[in-house]
């Protein structure tokens, strides 16, 4: 492999990515969520980030691969039920008033591998949320959402793409969470 091969990046994080029918659900939320700013998230974007890893090059893409690959984890039922706004990064939200004990040691085992691969873990605790709309400055105070219950079996290497029109995200590869952890074939 040449240097200039190895020098070139992609913008990659790991995600919870729904599939189409969890994906609709949370549109249809989404759609009803009435909003006096701000841009809402267009519904084949809606993920759960699990881990950001910015730019990482062809090297370091094959150590996250295998630490995701020895993850052995289960599937969980995660259950949206609760919509916030933080007016700092100004993001209005969806998250859950409980968090699965499988996803904090899904989130934990990450961590712990990507540390291996030279990644600092984020400074904050993870609170698991699906950006629903950006640049928002004003929300109507006790939001309320009907449940969007989810039954995640995998987690997903996304790439993320920045363009005129806006974020364009790409997975890449999928992990089942069974025992086995064996990983699928790209999408």
């Amino acid at each position: 492999m040449s240097s200039t091969q190895q020098a070139e990046t992609q913008r990659l994080f790991f995600a919870l990515w729904p599939d189409e029918a969890v994906r609709a659900q949370l549109a249809r939320v989404l759609g009803k969520v009435p909003l006096k700013d701000g841009k809402r998230v267009a519904a084949e974007n809606l993920h759960i980030t699990l881990a950001f890893l910015g730019s990482v090059t062809a090297d370091r893409r094959g150590c996250v691969e295998s630490v995701a690959a020895a993850i052995r984890g289960t599937g969980f039922r995660l259950t949206l039920d609760r919509i916030g706004h933080w007016p700092k990064p100004r993001v209005l939200w969806a998250g859950s008033s409980a968090t699965p004990v499988e996803l904090l040691a899904l989130v934990q085992a990450l961590t712990e591998g990507l540390r291996r691969c030279g990644f600092k873990p984020e400074a904050r605790p993870f609170q698991a949320h699906l950006t629903l709309a950006r640049k928002v400055s004003h929300v109507k105070p006790g939001l309320t959402m009907e449940p969007v219950v989810w039954q995640v079996d995998r987690f997903c290497l996304v790439r993320s793409s920045t363009l005129p029109e806006g974020a364009k995200y790409e997975v890449l590869a999928s992990w089942p969470l069974t025992e086995t952890g064996m990983p699928d074939a790209p999408a």
